[in-house]
């Protein structure tokens, strides 16, 4: 009987301790504040759905706190507003007045609403932070700068002003980004860019690396690409010059040359790419190419059959690059020569026989050139959208309908490759200088689903404003990825000197883990305006 009662006694105190527990668990719920964040309103001549999502989202994550703030879903705050429109009192823009109704209907405690007004570079952010029951001011919040990039700091700032002055939250802006703690930099290695850090281990490393040096030649590398050309079993390098092609393999740490293939002497490569598009099992060597008068192209196609190496076409009016479709299958595309390399038609391309035909004409923005053009996914997930550098040196987010979707103020890529438009009639002796940007690589590093850019940055002496002659005082890339509102450096590399004039992906080392192989243009320390002199082909270790 004793021990009855002390089982129910046990019993007893331990529901009383679960309703103690619901009961704070309960108190503690109606002490979080919920918000209802209303997408902004977009006033732009330029379609900003992909920004709008951006704010959103930025938004949303910057005013969470878990069991203290709530946001609600975006679907829930669209159903709401769609039913807004059918009354009077809340149909039309949103205001203070409307905001306090459809939140009372939402039954939350806050309601954020506001628009983005883009015009040329300039752009202003104007929001307001209501307190439904009216117990709090309406925080108001605007600003403008004349730089897009500045719509992740603006956000930060009035998500901060919205934490302190509504949830007594002091949040320092730094903490959006939580940058690594990093080692001080290694000459040429890689370093963290400031972007947001959400990553473990498995990725390019957070704390700087040196690069490694692997070869050294007196002449400069147009292009660089590698895969098994010869089908022995080794992945060979691809280097070329001006009018040469030479092959190396990895002996340890260094590259040693083993074949070479001398092209027309009256050609200049411009890029150049490696893969088995005819099937037949030995890659072809793409090389896209333009006559020493910079004005008319020459392109080639270079294949290996068994003994020695075959160019099986010349001459062609060609732009070749190879990218990946999302299955890391090899696609040849090509783009007809215009006058302007930024102008022509570009097409997926497949063999027959000898020749390489037109399959399906990508639509592409005005401006856009194949041999700096990327598949992957930029804004979403899905690998049907492009990531360009138009003729003006932006990289160019692009949709699979071929729209543009964002474009940089900052420029990139740059090269001292350069192709020469018609004579002004105005000025005969005048041509037009058009210069080609080094390509782009998708590339997901570790357990990452979704991959990285990897884009070229050449820097120029004083800045672009010594000429219509572009010299180089130093290169660097970066490892760039979509912020919610554009595509940000999430990783760099220190800058070397020179000028970086290809990238591409190889296993260096056998551990079936890519590095990036780079090929960095210099001169003579002692004079910067000189003429290209030498190549060095380095790397990066990727994790």
């Amino acid at each position: 009987m004793l021990t009855s009662k002390r089982v129910c006694k046990g019993l007893v105190l331990s529901l009383l301790a679960v309703l103690v527990i619901l009961t704070t668990g309960t108190a503690f719920c109606k002490d979080a504040k919920t918000v209802a964040v209303v997408p902004f309103k977009m006033n732009s001549p330029q379609d900003l759905g992909f920004l709008q999502n951006g704010l959103f989202s930025m938004l949303s994550s910057r005013l969470s706190d878990p069991g203290k703030v709530d946001v609600l879903d975006r679907e829930t705050v669209e159903n709401a507003l769609a039913e807004a429109q059918g009354s009077d009192l809340t149909k039309g823009d949103l205001n203070e007045a409307k905001a306090r109704i459809i939140g009372a209907n939402l039954g939350v405690d806050f309601v954020l609403f506001g628009s983005l007004t883009h015009f040329g570079e300039s752009v202003s952010l104007d929001g307001s932070m209501v307190d439904v029951n009216g117990q709090k001011e309406t925080l108001s919040f605007f600003e403008q700068s004349n730089s897009m990039g500045d719509v992740i700091p603006l956000v930060n700032s009035f998500a901060g002003d919205v934490n302190l002055k509504m949830f007594g939250r002091r949040i320092n802006n730094e903490l959006y980004a939580q940058p690594v703690p990093q080692e001080p930099p290694a000459p040429g290695g890689l370093h963290n860019a400031g972007g947001v850090s959400v990553y473990g281990g498995g990725l390019m490393t957070t704390r700087s690396q040196g690069f490694s040096t692997h070869f050294k030649m007196d002449d400069v590398i147009r292009g660089l690409s590698s895969g098994d050309v010869d089908k022995d079993g080794t992945v060979e390098v691809v280097a070329a010059t001006d009018n040469q092609l030479f092959m190396y393999h990895f002996d340890g740490q260094m590259l040693v040359q083993e074949g070479s293939v001398e092209l027309a002497s009256h050609i200049k490569v411009v890029s150049l790419d490696v893969a088995d598009i005819n099937g037949n099992g030995y890659p072809e060597i793409f090389v896209t190419a333009m006559t020493v008068h910079k004005d008319t192209l020459a392109s080639s196609v270079v294949e290996y059959n068994g003994s020695n190496y075959k160019i099986l076409l010349e001459d062609q009016a060609v732009y070749y690059r190879v990218i990946q479709n999302e299955q890391h299958n090899n696609v040849l595309i090509g783009q007809n020569r215009d006058e302007d390399p930024f102008s022509g038609r570009i097409y997926t391309m497949s063999a027959d026989g000898d020749q390489y035909n037109k399959v399906k004409r990508l639509r592409m923005p005005r401006g856009t050139n194949v041999l700096s053009l990327a598949k992957g996914p930029v804004v979403q997930d899905a690998w049907d959208e492009y990531l360009s550098i138009n003729r003006h040196h932006r990289l160019v987010a692009i949709d699979a309908a071929g729209s543009e979707l964002w474009s940089s103020t900052t420029k990139y890529g740059k090269s001292n490759t350069v192709w020469l438009m018609p004579q002004n009639d105005a000025d005969a002796s005048f041509r037009d200088r058009v210069y080609f940007n080094p390509r782009i690589i998708f590339h997901a590093m570790g357990d990452e689903e979704k991959p990285k850019a990897i884009v070229v940055k050449n820097s120029e002496v004083g800045g672009g404003m010594i000429g219509r002659y572009k010299r180089f005082k130093e290169g660097y890339i970066e490892m760039m990825e979509w912020n919610g509102i554009a595509m940000a450096p999430v990783f760099q590399t220190v800058p070397v000197q020179g000028w970086i004039s290809d990238i591409n992906l190889v296993d260096v080392d056998g551990d079936q883990v890519p590095e990036l192989l780079v090929s960095v243009v210099g001169r003579t320390k002692m004079a910067i305006l000189s003429k290209d002199k030498s190549t060095n082909i380095i790397s990066y270790k990727l994790k």
